[in-house]
């Protein structure tokens, strides 16, 4: 079977804040619709990593492409109108309803018929698990996992090629985070979008990754199918990880 095309790629890539170096000759490539899960303890450089793909930071030295440009290179608000992005407490616009919040994005996009935008804001929530009467509600009438899925939604809007995720269930309880790691990998089958995943809970990496790569003082320890890296962790940070 021939291979996926690589999407992104980091070239010899490091980054230091105040002479504290954050990542250090990062090389790596993640074909498309791959789901990359990234862990390691604070400070390892994870979120530093995936800030650099959508161009919110960027690298001292070394380069990071996706589809094999260099992003430095491209205009950088339409690179990220091509890549969704879900955070811890997503940020949802509070004084506006769920409808309104995902169409914002797709407004971004440039869609202006409103039909499209009705039709796609009532897909995109029915795709993340939930009713269509949510769309008239507000941010603060739904629960955190509700709010959640609504993010992920949002940032699906645009119908990305990557959805780069930072530690997006960190906040909601073990029952809550079990559905949304269900709801996401379904998704990831449903869609192929490409996913780079940022977690602290070796569980939720080694689960959902299709690729793990763990990370320690800015460095990459291993990079490994789940099963490699429980069965056959490289190191002794990734062995004490997993046990």
């Amino acid at each position: 079977m021939e291979a996926a095309p690589v999407i992104i790629r980091f070239e010899d890539v490091s980054k230091a804040y105040r002479n504290h170096s954050v990542l250090e000759h990062i090389n790596l490539s993640i074909q498309k619709s791959e789901f990359i899960t990234i862990i390691g303890s604070s400070g390892s450089g994870k979120t530093t990593l995936l800030k650099m793909i959508n161009g919110l930071l960027t690298p001292d030295s070394g380069t990071v492409c996706i589809n094999g440009k260099n992003i430095a290179r491209e205009n950088q608000n339409l690179l990220r109108r091509n890549i969704g992005y879900v955070i811890q407490g997503i940020g949802l616009f509070p004084h506006m309803t769920i409808r309104k919040n995902i169409a914002y994005v797709l407004s971004l996009s440039n869609h202006r018929n409103k039909e499209h935008i009705r039709q796609t804001t009532e897909c995109l929530i029915q795709m993340v698990g939930l009713e269509q009467e949510m769309l008239n509600r507000y941010p603060a009438e739904l629960s955190g996992g509700q709010r959640q899925r609504v993010g992920i939604a949002r940032a699906l809007a645009a119908n990305p090629e990557i959805l780069l995720m930072d530690e997006p269930f960190g906040a909601v309880d073990e029952i809550t985070r079990k559905m949304l790691q269900a709801e996401i990998t379904r998704i990831h089958q449903e869609l192929g979008v490409t996913i780079v995943f940022i977690t602290h809970d070796i569980r939720e990496a080694l689960s959902l990754g299709t690729r793990v790569i763990v990370m320690k003082d800015g460095h990459i320890e291993q990079d490994d199918s789940p099963e490699k890296i429980a069965a056959c962790p490289k190191t002794e940070f990734v062995k004490q990880l997993i046990n």
